[in-house]
């Protein structure tokens, strides 16, 4: 008993050691972050051990076996934390902000009036309406006014009590020519209070069309000011513009069609010296000539000046779209060497508008490039045709060069297009006004690695089928995303692959649906090798499918070649980032594009063995059964 008493009183002497402290590692969104105005958003890191019961804010969070987590919470506006417990009671926060929308304005207290319209300088024409918005206090008489053009018009409150006033006046002829800036004010009784506001921007009445010239490559042609894509168009292309508004001149291409470019993107020239447009004869075209090219054909269109224009890829071939024209084409020479383009026609559409069909046949065209070259006026279209494979084993891929494109930078991107090596600072330090390039998962996976992980495996099984494979980037260069698509042109690549792993944007729900791998194209002749990888991944990839899809990516707007885009799975789901850093699921994901690249040429199935066997009647569900 005595040596009882003794042992308990010498285990009673002995320190209290505290347990093993747990970890609790808030990777998304970053410290300090300012979301949209969400009620709800996700949150996403790590935690040690994985088996500790894990809360945010009280509600319990699932926690990968890896230790990954991802919650979609609820968020308040103004100052918000989320506050991490684990059961040990390790505890951690991540600070953030989120937008609130616009509180309702108050109708006691001081008067006020803003106006929302015409923040910078606008040019509109006579027929238009000049529309005049401003918020301000609820319930008051408010009127508008604009220099010279008219005064005092009544402004509607709509909907009533809601402190947002609307009035529009329709411009008249006697208007072109006058400029000045919008007032709004609340119109006060004998002895009471009113408020007033100006524009900062000034409102001018065009007199005529404005004559701009693209000042730089790869102007983009918008069919709204906030819309979809219409053209893209080169240095040096003139355009003539009949508004201005928002930092976005307004471009007329025809009676009936119109767009929208950045201002910044464009000069205004002098009148004169353009002898196309709107109400003119238009830029006139000559003779077409036709020569057979090492990569198909080439078409020289005689024009007189760089005029705007759309090329589509048809069923049948191209079809070239020309605004500002007139159809004076007497002769098309033709070279008896060409194969590629049966037939040339064309038509004048509309005024000023023309049309150019290079008549190839069906699935002929494997991609086109449209250009003014050597800084000239007149037009060159290049059209490829289908690039030249043994398509027979063990090298079927012989003679054929893909460009694969590993995407995004391990640089930051931040304010005044500057970028700054992750290398240098951790992500946790990310500086101010700087976001990373691409995805990062729970356990701080950069997409941008596992791009390039997932690139290099490819680049060996493509390479095993007797391809030539180039990239991109091999490493940790820095590769712009615009000059991406030239760079493949210029490593001479007969396919596009640009390589990519997903993310959602703040307030998105993870679970919302089921996520997995999806492929993009964007043109016609692109759509096959999309359709084949995408077919490739459904057979072996054993992620939920979110379909093959079209999309309005700059690297899937290949022409020179077919190109897809592929979001192979979520960087932000943990079980999904797992795979990702797994060698043989990379392995695995490579293997399934470079199948989709073999059915895409058609390859037939791999040989059986040569002793007593037969030929594979069975393709097989992944490369090694080729």
């Amino acid at each position: 008993m005595l040596h009882k008493t003794l042992l308990f009183a010498a285990l009673a002497a002995l320190p209290v050691l505290p347990a093993a402290a747990g970890q609790i590692n808030f990777v998304y969104p970053p410290e300090g972050t300012t979301l949209p105005a969400v009620t709800r958003t996700f949150v996403f890191g790590n935690v040690a051990p994985s088996t500790a019961v894990f809360t945010i804010n009280g509600a319990t969070v699932p926690v990968h076996s890896n230790g990954g987590f991802i919650a979609y919470l609820p968020v308040s506006a103004g100052e918000f934390a989320f506050a991490g417990r684990l059961s040990d009671g390790t505890t951690a926060q991540r600070l953030l902000k989120v937008r609130q929308d616009e509180p309702p304005r108050s109708s006691t207290g001081p008067l006020r009036l803003e106006l929302t319209s015409y923040a910078s300088d606008t040019e509109l024409s006579r027929g238009e309406a000049v529309k005049v918005t401003a918020v301000g206090t609820p319930g008051r008489e408010a009127v508008c006014s604009l220099e010279g053009i008219f005064r005092d018009l009544p402004m509607s409150e709509a909907p009533a009590g809601s402190g947002r006033y609307f009035a529009q006046f329709t411009l008249r002829e006697s208007d072109i020519g006058k400029s000045g800036r919008t007032t709004a004010r609340f119109k006060a009784g004998l002895f009471g209070r009113g408020a007033s506001a100006k524009a900062k921007g000034l409102v001018r009445v065009q007199s005529a069309l404005t004559l701009l010239e693209t000042s730089t490559d790869t102007v983009i042609l918008r069919n709204a000011p906030e819309g979809g894509y219409m053209m893209f168009l080169p240095k040096g292309v003139r355009l003539y513009s009949n508004g201005r508004a928002n930092g976005q001149r307004r471009v007329s291409l025809s009676n009936d069609e119109l767009g929208w470019v950045d201002d910044s993107k464009v000069q205004q020239l002098k009148p004169g010296g353009f002898v196309g447009g709107i109400g003119s004869i238009g830029s006139e075209t000559g003779a077409i000539r036709l020569t057979k090219t090492d990569f198909g054909s080439s078409a020289a269109i005689t024009l007189y000046d760089r005029v705007p224009f759309t090329a589509e890829l048809k069923p049948w071939g191209l079809r070239v779209t020309l605004y500002y024209a007139n159809l004076h084409t007497n002769w098309v020479i033709y070279d008896s060497a060409d194969t590629l383009v049966k037939n040339v026609s064309f038509r004048q559409v509309a005024f000023n508008k023309v049309e150019i069909d290079f008549e190839t046949g069906p699935g002929a065209i494997w991609g086109y490039d449209v250009t003014y070259p050597n800084g000239g006026s007149a037009m060159q279209v290049d059209l490829r045709s289908r690039p030249k494979a043994p398509l027979a084993w063990p090298k079927p891929l012989s003679g054929l060069t893909v460009v694969l494109d590993p995407g995004h930078s391990v640089y930051y991107k931040c304010r005044d297009n500057k970028r700054v090596p992750m290398k240098d600072i951790p992500y946790s330090a990310m500086p101010e006004g700087c976001s990373l390039d691409g995805a990062v998962g729970p356990l701080a996976t950069f997409e941008v690695n596992v791009n390039l992980d997932i690139a290099r495996k490819l680049k060996e099984k493509l390479e095993a089928l007797g391809a030539a494979v180039k990239m991109t980037r091999a490493a940790d260069e820095n590769v712009e995303l615009v000059d991406r698509p030239k760079v493949a042109r210029d490593l001479g690549g007969d396919l596009f692959l640009s390589l990519h792993n997903n993310a959602i944007g703040d307030g998105e729900d993870p679970f919302g649906k089921p996520r997995g791998f999806s492929v993009y194209h964007y043109h016609r002749h692109s759509l096959p090798l999309a359709a084949a990888i995408h077919r490739s991944f459904l057979r072996d990839i054993p992620l939920p499918d979110e379909g093959m899809r079209y999309g309005d990516y700059l690297v899937a707007r290949m022409t020179w070649m077919p190109a897809a885009l592929i979001e192979h799975a979520y960087m932000i789901l943990p079980r999904q980032e797992e795979l990702l850093n797994t060698p043989a699921f990379q392995e695995r994901l490579a293997a399934a594009t470079a199948e989709g690249v073999l059915d895409f040429f058609g390859v037939p199935g791999k040989p059986a063995p040569a002793r007593g066997a037969r030929r594979s009647a069975d393709r097989g569900t992944n490369l090694e059964a080729r």
